[in-house]
């Protein structure tokens, strides 16, 4: 699915709402910043302790591939964003990484590929991150693959890469997640 994650502290997130500036449906979305970013504590488990990654809503949609764009008959486009998802499971800050390290895809690409897959995942909703805490950590391995039950669930805010694949086939635009 080309799908990475990072958690954060969530006491270390600053107040994201005031400097929303990107409108999207349900709720703000921010541009993301690198520089704030790395001011976020990442979050250490202890040994009484697991982590749920997010589970995107099954309604979230694919981007769609530019119309614009099928007249021009172009090769295979790949855009990678990384999207902030708050405790609360919906994305908060979006930025394309296309070309930089943490993406397998290098150079440029068409600017109307990258505003189809941040439209869409401006929009996406996730079941939230989870700390799971146990009493112990012999609780924490009785409990195992049955991921939070008997824990106190902590939700968390997380930082989350994904790889969006444009593709024609006979004149018809396609998008994909990549694997």
């Amino acid at each position: 699915m080309g799908l990475g994650g990072c958690a954060s502290d969530p006491e270390s997130i600053p107040d994201r709402a005031a400097d929303a500036v990107v409108p999207s449906g349900r709720s703000a979305v921010q541009p993301f910043n690198p520089a704030a970013a790395q001011d976020i504590a990442r979050v250490v488990l202890e040994s009484h302790e697991s982590f749920l990654m997010p589970v995107g809503d099954l309604a979230n949609q694919t981007p769609i591939y530019p119309e614009a764009r099928l007249a021009d008959r172009l090769p295979r486009r790949e855009v990678c964003l990384r999207l902030a998802v708050a405790e609360d499971g919906r994305v908060f800050a979006l930025e394309d990484v296309t070309g930089a390290p943490s993406c397998e895809v290098q150079g440029d690409v068409e600017a109307e590929f990258v505003d189809s897959a941040m439209h869409a995942a401006r929009a996406w909703r996730f079941e939230p991150a989870v700390r799971c805490v146990f009493a112990t950590a012999e609780e924490k391995a009785a409990a195992a693959n049955t991921g939070c039950a008997g824990a106190r669930e902590i939700p968390q805010a997380v930082s989350l890469h994904y790889r969006f694949v444009f593709e024609q086939d006979e004149g018809r635009g396609t998008v994909r997640l990549a694997r």
